[in-house]
């Protein structure tokens, strides 16, 4: 399981999205590893009404910079990407310096939301424990 703690708003993670059906991981990490080395890539595509979109993870924040400001507006095949910020979708920025947000993938089936609240709750408050597929708000 693969843990990542995104503290006082710095991340290393971009959202590309508005991608083609075409486009592959391997395709995403060719393309961004040239901007910099990066350290994961997770393809959603479990909408079928909608693009698929990708979350890139970068080792460094600057890495993540620099792909953010040259490859948003950019074509991959065929299509013009939007590259963001990976954030937690909401209208209001909260403040976040008494808690934390949890995202965990890669899970077993049988692994609940309530699982990865217990697992996490000796290390304080959770506000958002994230699953692929899932979001449990508390």
């Amino acid at each position: 399981m693969q843990i990542k703690f995104y503290l006082d708003g710095i991340t290393n993670t971009i959202y590309v999205g508005n991608l083609s059906r075409d486009v592959t991981e391997n395709l995403i990490l060719q393309l961004f590893t040239q901007i910099g080395p990066c350290k994961s890539c997770k393809m959603i595509t479990e909408h079928t009404s909608n693009d698929p979109y990708c979350f890139v993870e970068f080792f460094e924040h600057r890495d993540a910079a620099a792909a953010l400001a040259a490859m948003n507006g950019r074509k991959i095949l065929g299509k013009e990407v939007k590259v963001n910020w990976a954030t937690t979708p909401s209208s209001q920025k909260k403040d976040t310096s008494n808690h934390f947000h949890v995202f965990v993938g890669d899970l077993s089936p049988e692994i609940t939301t309530d699982d990865i609240r217990a697992a996490f709750a000796p290390f304080g408050k959770i506000s958002n424990a994230h699953r692929i597929g899932q979001e449990l708000e508390g």
